[in-house]
């Protein structure tokens, strides 16, 4: 066996922007059929434009993860396009800064819809048209801000990520023998321009330098260790893997 992802159907949420574009982009690189949503349809346009452009396969959906029926939508659009779902990756997630004593009741209540619904919503979708298809895999992106570690001003997004973890332990247990892996990525720090960890810094008003030396290989994760990290779990490799929770951080954890 090798870790690709070549002939799959691979389903990313949140792919305009940040990880779930650079996944994308790298999957189809490798032969991966693509099937991606945002709520930003020109962001997801334009990177199944460039995916398409390199004559390789990406299948586009406006959706909200929120959104139950539009998660269906997405999921039913994959089977209907390719006949099948492979694999998913729930990557669709926002962000907020401040004190727990501050936080505002909406907007938690919009972070959960998102980062903990929206893992739910994906996750009951993909995993009855995976059964359907005999098995699959399903990646759900957490963090190591989660229930892993406290980071000040950050409590909110840590508590639905600590949701996320919980929710792939649980869903890897249910769906086992239905040959369906679940597992989480916690990751820290990836170096890409328009991520959450780089506006996090910007609202904390952190230098970059800083927050480097919180990390014992004193520099940012890669996108394409983030694309290897993710291709593992998603791959037939990792067939007997699930319901654990993979951590990326370049030792941030280990301290």
């Amino acid at each position: 066996m090798t870790s690709t992802l070549a002939g799959k159907i691979v389903l990313i949420t949140g792919v305009a922007h940040g990880c779930g574009r650079v996944l994308a982009d790298a999957f189809a690189a490798e032969g991966a059929k693509i099937v991606g949503c945002d709520v930003d349809v020109e962001g997801g346009l334009a990177i199944a434009s460039s995916v398409k452009a390199r004559g390789e396969e990406m299948t586009f959906v406006e959706a909200d993860v929120a959104d139950e029926s539009a998660m269906h939508n997405v999921v039913t659009s994959a089977v209907r396009v390719h006949g099948r779902l492979d694999c998913a990756v729930n990557n669709a997630g926002t962000e907020t800064t401040g004190l727990i004593a501050d936080a505002d009741a909406d907007v938690f209540d919009r972070l959960s819809a998102i980062n903990i619904k929206g893992v739910l919503n994906g996750l009951k979708h993909e995993i009855r048209a995976m059964r359907a298809n005999g098995g699959g895999s399903i990646v759900n992106m957490s963090s190591v801000t989660s229930d892993i570690t406290a980071v000040p001003a950050n409590g909110v997004y840590a508590a639905t990520k600590g949701a996320v973890n919980a929710l792939s332990k649980a869903a890897a247990v249910e769906v086992a023998a239905s040959n369906i892996s679940v597992n989480s990525l916690a990751f820290a720090a990836i170096d890409i321009a328009d991520d959450m960890f780089w506006r996090f810094l910007n609202d904390q008003h952190i230098p970059p330098d800083q927050i480097l030396s919180a990390f014992p290989m004193g520099r940012l994760g890669r996108p394409e260790e983030l694309v290897a990290a993710v291709r593992y779990l998603l791959s037939d490799d990792a067939r007997y893997v699930t319901g654990t929770m993979l951590v990326l951080d370049g030792g941030y954890t280990a301290v």
